[in-house]
């Protein structure tokens, strides 16, 4: 076993996530809540109606279970996933391809996930930030996972993705309730990762700068206290401490030990920024979606990032964006939405743009399915936001008010999937 010994190890790490652009893939990750249309309660882990009821009929169909102890916590076939977040969500995550063809309940009403690495992380969320435990139990979001060449093509596409995050988070926001009622923004759940943990979400200035390198990520990351190490499959509360320490074997509750890559996989994973590097990159703007956005929101950021030209004209378009107005923007736009101004312009009008870039990058990526259609009808929804004036948020407000006569169990009706 190779132990840790200096930070080139961890650059490396990075450096090993380049691929040719011919294997580069798209993969999505979507959390939903679980309710029973019944009653409109949330499920329970265990009981009649369940999370295990549901996981054993999926053993059933050949699922395999993934285990922490005796409780099962996650179920995989044929690379596709099924995990559960801290407040029992589901998160689906398949496996990545070549194309894309191919809430009510209070805090304290929302039953909890077993797993132990969410008891460490509840029990130090609350000495950050004031909504650490609504980010783990009463939010879903719609994740992307794209590739990169090398390290100047990663600098090049996460300089883009940090600085048009408000430009997502507004077409994507998703999440205007709260416990039944409106609760005065359009992303909620953007707002609650605000309040989360400074030190590990948000945007870090770096992304947009010229000293942006695996070698700076890796700087950052060590700085993000951890959380927990597991070694035997047993979990170790290190919440706080420094992985640095850890590569001086200086941990509190692990004395004398060096750690791993995989230990630096998983301090990596408990890192929350609106872009995460692992091997690839991880986009976490968009709020959890209709079925529709499973392949919209995906098809927008890969004709952005995914074709040089497209890839290079939305990078000139937002060259004179600063970071100061970027986390302005990123600050306000949970609340705002399209009506957030960057650079004396409406967010509105940057989507229309970046839109059209993303149009043409899946026009020259000449991916089609069996009719000759290219990738570009799955952004059917994204212009049908832009034609309406309208976030998925705005469309559910407006449903709220005037259809649903304010009776948010309509949602279940009518949004449910």
């Amino acid at each position: 076993m190779q132990y840790i010994e200096n930070k080139q190890q961890l650059i490396q790490y990075f450096l090993e996530g380049s691929k040719k652009k011919d294997s580069w893939r798209i993969g999505t990750e979507h959390e939903k809540f679980l309710f029973d249309l019944k009653n409109k309660n949330s499920i329970p882990y265990d009981g009649d109606i369940s999370i295990l009821k549901i996981f054993s009929e999926l053993i059933k169909n050949n699922w395999t279970p993934i285990k922490e102890g005796k409780n099962i916590l996650g179920l995989i076939k044929d690379k596709k996933n099924i995990t559960l977040e801290p407040g029992l969500q589901f998160e689906l995550s398949g496996d990545a391809v070549k194309n894309i063809h191919a809430p009510i309940a209070k805090l304290s009403d929302v039953f909890k996930s077993p797993k132990k690495r969410y008891e460490i992380m509840r029990k130090y969320m609350p000495s950050v930030g004031k909504n650490g435990l609504d980010m783990m139990h009463r939010t879903c979001a719609t994740q992307v996972n794209l590739d990169y060449l090398d390290e100047a093509d990663y600098k090049k596409k996460s300089k883009l993705i940090a600085a048009i995050t408000p430009v997502a988070v507004s077409l994507f926001s998703n999440s205007p309730f709260k416990e039944k009622e409106l609760n005065g923004y359009l992303s909620y759940r953007t707002h609650i990762w605000q309040n989360t943990d400074k030190n590990r979400s948000g945007i870090p200035e770096f992304f947009l700068q010229e000293e942006n390198s695996f070698e700076r990520y890796v700087d950052f990351a060590l700085k993000v206290p951890m959380y927990f190490i597991i070694k035997n499959d047993e979990y170790i509360d290190c919440a706080g401490e420094s992985f640095n320490d850890f590569i001086s074997g200086k941990l509190k509750n692990y004395p004398n030990k060096k750690p791993t890559i995989k230990d630096w996989e998983n301090h990596v994973s408990t890192i929350f920024t609106e872009l995460r590097l692992k091997k690839y990159l991880e986009i976490r703007s968009a709020d959890s979606c209709s079925s529709a956005g499973i392949c919209s929101i995906p098809a927008f950021w890969t004709g952005l990032l995914y074709d040089e030209n497209s890839l290079d004209q939305a990078l000139e378009y937002v060259k004179n964006w600063n970071y100061k107005d970027i986390y302005n923007g990123y600050l306000e736009v949970p609340k705002k939405g399209f009506d957030t101004e960057i650079k004396n312009k409406k967010i509105f009008e940057h989507a229309k743009k970046l839109i059209e870039f993303s149009a043409l990058g899946l026009k020259n990526r000449k991916q089609l399915n069996s009719k000759g259609m290219d990738e570009n009808i799955f952004l059917k929804d994204i212009h049908n936001f832009i034609k309406d004036k309208k976030s998925p948020a705005q469309s559910l407000i407006e449903k709220y008010n005037t259809r649903w006569k304010q009776d948010i169990f309509k949602i279940f009706d009518e949004e449910a999937f």
